[in-house]
């Protein structure tokens, strides 16, 4: 996950290569080590600031290669130049980037795909791989399927194959994992995708986060995240020893919005307090409520009407991030948290589903311009100063999981036994055959400061 923030005590792995370790749960300072999320544990490098020189290369697809020997060895990939206009002022490593075709990034940092309705990292964040050894580059470009039309199984009902494979899954750290994510996005029985969807159930948990940040979750692939919210007393009534939800309703009236998760993403102000792990004071939300308000509902309708674009939010679309700024909404852009009803776009509906609830005293959802991945969740405020561990209650959208090379889906629940479907889902494609087609970017070192 690249947050450079994310760090806690645990063991750490050294990676002689580039400067790479794999921690438990993060050991290094996390004003001098940035992090990414693997499933081999947290991915850390020292950051060395620099100054890079950029260099532009032009490969060509021909509708079968994903493999392109072009790379050259020399370029960096733990090194942060703040004048790398694609890393956020240097927050994020100036690392090799692709575009295929030209002007459509096949990479995303955090800071933009938390501006996602769907964000997941471990299908965002990289649609490639390199290998700086053999020199290699590994394309893995997603495509989105919409509605397939697919027939489930004659013998239980429980299965489908799609028609393309492999469908996607999880990259993360330079390096792709045979680990299903949230490429496949549902089953219906209609083309519209209403009703039931047969592939996916929710989840409602009392968890006990990793550290500060995250939580670990096995009940997955995750598909989304709706919420995380700190638990407050009485909340264990509402749940069973191994930590589900029995009693939704006494949740919800005490002011856990399962009915509509996304209420309390916005509307808390951040304080700073000092923390010990950090070194330096850190932003908090100040209170564990927020009241709708009429304030809530102005910010809404500044961001109707406009459909989600990727690479058009986040910092990808404004040229920074600013959690404090950002988490209203920019203005004329796609906004999460007004996307009640979770279609990629703010609407009508949205409008008068706040409109609704408008005074209801909610809990602050930590899951605020957030971020997940395969298996875990994470907040987008700190839950406390010295990144403990602590409880807190979770919804997410679990899916029944897949075969990513035959293409085989799992139902939870059969809609029928030959009966005709529709699938949305991700799948890898290489790139069409063209002439320079694809972009590959690299930076090459000019100076660096320790």
């Amino acid at each position: 996950m690249a947050r450079a923030t994310d760090m806690m005590p645990g063991a750490s792995q050294a990676h002689p290569a580039i400067g790479f370790c794999y921690e438990e749960n993060i050991i290094s300072n996390p004003l001098t080590h940035f992090g990414t999320w693997t499933p081999q544990g947290w991915r850390v490098h020292k950051i060395r600031r620099a100054k890079t020189v950029l260099e532009r290369i032009a490969l060509c697809g021909d509708g079968k290669a994903n493999e392109f020997p072009e790379l050259p060895p020399d370029f960096v990939e733990d090194m942060h130049d703040a004048t790398d206009g694609a890393s956020d002022a240097g927050i994020y490593p100036a690392e090799p980037r692709v575009e295929y075709p030209p002007g459509h990034p096949r990479w995303a940092i955090s800071h933009t795909y938390l501006a996602y309705p769907t964000a997941d990292q471990t299908l965002y964040e990289q649609e490639y791989t390199w290998d700086r050894s053999t020199g290699r580059l590994q394309t893995h470009f997603r495509r989105h399927v919409v509605a397939e039309e697919a027939t489930t199984d004659a013998e239980s009902g429980l299965t489908l194959k799609v028609k393309n494979s492999p469908i996607s899954t999880v990259i993360a750290g330079n390096k792709a994992y045979p680990l299903c994510n949230s490429a496949v996005r549902g089953v219906w029985d209609n083309s519209e995708k209403k009703g039931r969807n047969y592939y996916c159930r929710t989840q409602v948990r009392r968890c006990l986060t990793h550290n500060g940040i995250y939580i670990l979750v096995a009940q997955s692939p995750v598909i989304q995240c709706h919420g995380i919210w700190k638990c407050e007393e009485g909340d264990d009534a509402a749940f069973g020893q191994n930590g589900q939800c029995l009693d939704p309703s006494l949740l919800v009236k005490t002011g856990v919005p399962l009915d509509c998760p996304k209420l309390g993403m916005t509307g808390y102000v951040l304080k700073r307090e000092p923390s010990s792990f950090y070194g330096v004071s850190v932003e908090l939300a100040e209170g564990a409520h927020v009241r709708v308000g009429d304030s809530m509902l102005a910010a809404l309708r500044a961001c109707r009407d406009v459909p989600f674009q990727p690479h058009a939010v986040g910092f990808a679309g404004w040229g920074h991030w600013d959690h404090a700024a950002h988490i209203l909404g920019v203005p004329g852009h796609y906004a999460v948290p007004w996307d009640l009803n979770d279609n990629g776009m703010v609407d009508a509906s949205d409008e008068e589903s706040l409109r609704a609830n408008l005074g209801r005293d909610v809990r602050v959802n930590y899951y605020s311009a957030a971020y997940f991945g395969n298996d875990w969740l994470s907040t987008g405020v700190l839950l406390n100063p010295e990144m403990r561990s602590e409880p807190v209650i979770c919804s997410w959208t679990q899916g029944a999981g897949y075969d990513s090379q035959s293409g085989m889906i799992n139902l939870f629940e059969t809609p029928g036994r030959g009966r005709k479907v529709y699938v949305e889902y991700h799948h890898d494609e290489p790139a069409m055959a063209g002439r320079n087609n694809i972009v590959l970017t690299i930076r090459r070192p000019v100076s660096s400061i320790l």
